[in-house]
């Protein structure tokens, strides 16, 4: 489980965005100092449970699955980003990285609470989607976080002794920011704020303090000591937090905690407090309502797949059934032999798939296209000593042959003997009564679901089509499963399905998905270049009642890799792109040239996108932007990092030194910058 970055709320690892406010979650990038490639998917609402994740977009994936189904990559493949720093020289990274080998990293111990490091392609709903519509902003100086609301008093030392150990160094803030802002909380009438202080690198977590924000002379109130994950409620009266396996409930006003239950794994809270939806670690699910005794919902549940946000209806999964439960409510069964839910809605309708995994005879997918000749081939006799050099060189040559036909006979009797677990996948839809199949062939390869309304394209192989592996081609006999499971996935076509209703797309080779939020419009590629690199981008129109309408292609030579919707609408996307910068667009339009692919955010109530151009890798800053009507403008040059605050103004480090990991900190209005602060380590994102 991760926890959101904005209301702390228990979500599946995975999820684009939190179930509870609506707020986007960043990626969590294996190596804390490394960025991966931004998403291609576009954001959506529920993300399934499953056990393997695509290395690329971070979206799961099936066990078997060769291809992530989200963005189409080979999931046996490394990304090309992968060591990519923006953080520094290269030696200054190498040299952190085996400092950091030797001590571990400064968050490691906080468990599921890490989910925000370094954000890449942030997307901002709502005014940033900030838990205060309070403009403010937080960053660390001296090892301490500190608070400013750009007011005279400010800025405001928040904590007394963040870095409790001497090894914890500037870098490690800078590595860490994005983890250390989801731990702080600030109340929706901006006078609270909850933060930790005390961080180590045990499991046992942070201390979780508040303070009155207006009142800077007051004591912060500490809450309780080894918290790993909070959250707080609207009005901010209760603070429901898990310390190891336990969790409590803080009442503010009284200076109070109770205890919950134990041995929770998992957790979600309603956002006045007062429900509390939890998960044992053995996979008891239960019910908490304040003032009343806590209700079993059911056991062994092995996936939370959906709850909606005032808790009263979920979706889950025990031992391979759906049920569905609402409020008070026995629990509805809604199909059998389900492996994992795509999509859920509000409507009640869903999509969920079903595996039946088999043994299967590999001589089964093998086409044996030289049976008939090798039937009648004998080994060559030997010509003799007194023959000629062409009766040599022909023995030689059928005796190679005849050679090639033995290991043939090698191929089939190993065929005829091994057997391949294959697994295969039905698409089913729930309209709120009752079930129907889609598609018995659903495939992993590429799919793209709606987020508002019940819209689902996907590819699904023909079972009647030929996708068998000439014997011919087998060169390693131990590669034949692989082989076969590509065959598949080639063979695969493009299915949308609106509700129940399929229609089948037109286009053998299109890849890459995209649904519009709406379900209204689908994305595909096509011709897509030998190594990546760009490709036809096409639109179709998806009607109402299920129908595919208005083919065309909508923009040619775009970068496959990164594609997602920043809004409900947007499409952004990237031409021309090299070595991690491109042409940047936004509903085809043109935003800039030589744009930073992996540091893009956008503000959907300004409607303005901030990002670099002329980024130095190697000294780890680029000249910052900001783009609006149809316009950019500069913000300042050599930026290091930036933010972007609850009212749209912009903030960031400007002359930033490598070698002690600070810079100065400057507001920009929009129009002119005023420095805020110097020695600044890192910015702590607002979300």
């Amino acid at each position: 489980m991760i926890t959101c970055p904005k209301c702390h709320a228990q979500l599946e690892d995975g999820s684009r965005f939190c179930d509870s406010c609506g707020a986007p979650i960043p990626e969590t990038p294996a190596d804390p100092v490394q960025t991966p490639d931004p998403a291609v998917q576009q954001p959506e609402a529920e993300t399934p449970s499953a056990a393997v994740y695509c290395p690329y977009c971070g979206q799961p994936t099936a066990d078997a699955s060769p291809f992530c189904p989200n963005c189409g990559k080979p999931l046996n493949g490394t990304d090309q980003h992968a060591d990519h720093d923006q953080r520094g020289p290269q030696e200054d990274k190498e040299d952190k990285k085996q400092k950091k080998s030797k001590k571990g990293f400064i968050f490691a111990g906080i468990g599921v609470v890490l989910v925000a490091a370094l954000v890449l392609v942030f997307i901002l709903i709502g005014g940033n989607s900030g838990s205060s519509s309070r403009n403010y902003a937080m960053y660390v100086k001296d090892k301490e976080i500190y608070y400013t609301g750009f007011s005279r008093n400010d800025p405001l030392q928040v904590t007394s002794r963040l870095a409790d150990s001497s090894d914890i160094d500037n870098y490690d803030f800078v590595s860490g920011s994005g983890e250390l802002s989801a731990m702080c909380h600030l109340s929706q009438d901006g006078s609270l704020l909850f933060f930790p202080d005390r961080l180590s690198y045990s499991d046992d977590g942070y201390s979780l303090y508040w303070r009155k924000i207006n009142n800077p002379k007051e004591e912060a109130v500490k809450i309780d000591s080894d918290v790993l994950t909070y959250s707080v409620s609207d009005d901010s009266s209760y603070i429901t937090y898990r310390k190891n396996d336990t969790l409590y409930q803080y009442d503010r006003k009284k200076e109070d905690k109770q205890k919950i239950a134990s041995d929770v794994g998992m957790y979600r809270v309603s956002a006045d407090g007062k429900i509390i939806l939890y998960m044992n670690t053995e996979n008891v699910l239960y019910r908490a309502e304040k003032g009343a005794d806590r209700e079993k919902i059911d056991s062994d549940v092995s996936n939370l797949s959906y709850v909606s946000d005032d808790l009263s209806t979920i979706l889950y999964i025990k031992d391979g059934t759906l049920y569905q439960k609402e409020g008070d409510g026995d629990k509805e069964k809604i199909s059998s032999d389900v492996d994992n839910v795509l999509a859920s809605y509000e409507s009640g309708e869903i999509y969920y798939i079903k595996a039946d995994t088999a043994e299967v005879p590999l001589s089964d997918y093998v086409y044996d296209d030289k049976k008939e000749s090798d039937a009648s081939l004998k080994e060559p006799e030997y010509p003799g000593w007194n023959a000629t050099d062409a009766e040599y060189e022909a023995y030689e040559s059928a005796y190679d042959e005849y050679n090639t036909k033995l290991q043939r006979d090698n191929f089939r009797q190993y065929l005829e003997q091994e057997k391949m677990e294959l697994t295969t996948y039905t698409l089913c839809y729930y309209d709120g009564e009752e079930e129907t199949t889609l598609s018995d062939s659903f495939s992993y390869n590429s799919y793209s679901r709606a987020v508002d309304n019940a819209v689902i394209s996907y590819t699904a192989y023909d079972a009647d089509d030929d996708i068998g592996v000439k014997l011919s081609e087998l060169e390693d006999i131990y590669n034949v499963s692989n082989m076969v499971t590509e065959a598949l996935y080639s063979a695969s076509e493009v299915y949308v399905a609106v509700g129940g209703t399929v229609a089948p797309l037109d286009r053998e080779t299109a890849g890459n998905l995209i649904l519009s939020h709406d379900g209204s419009e689908l994305y595909y590629f096509d011709e897509i270049s030998e190594n990546g690199d760009y490709g036809e981008l096409y639109k179709v129109d998806i009607s109402s009642s299920g129908e595919l309408e208005n083919t065309e292609l909508y923009e040619s030579d775009v970068y496959p890799g990164i594609i997602y919707f920043i809004s409900d609408d947007k499409l952004l996307f990237f031409k021309d792109y090299k070595e991690n910068k491109g042409e940047l667009y936004i509903d085809q339009e043109k935003v800039d040239y030589d744009v930073y692919a992996y540091v893009i955010r956008y503000d959907e109530d300004t409607d303005k996108v901030t990002y670099f151009t002329d980024w130095n890798s190697e000294k780890g800053y680029g000249t910052l932007k900001i783009y609006s009507k149809k316009e950019g403008k500069k913000i300042a040059d050599d930026v290091r990092d930036f933010s972007t605050l609850p009212n749209g103004d912009i903030l960031y480090l400007y002359d930033y030194s490598q070698k002690y990991y600070h810079g100065d900190l400057y507001l920009w209005d929009g129009k002119d910058a005023e420095k805020i602060d110097d020695s600044v380590i890192c910015i702590l994102p607002v979300y």
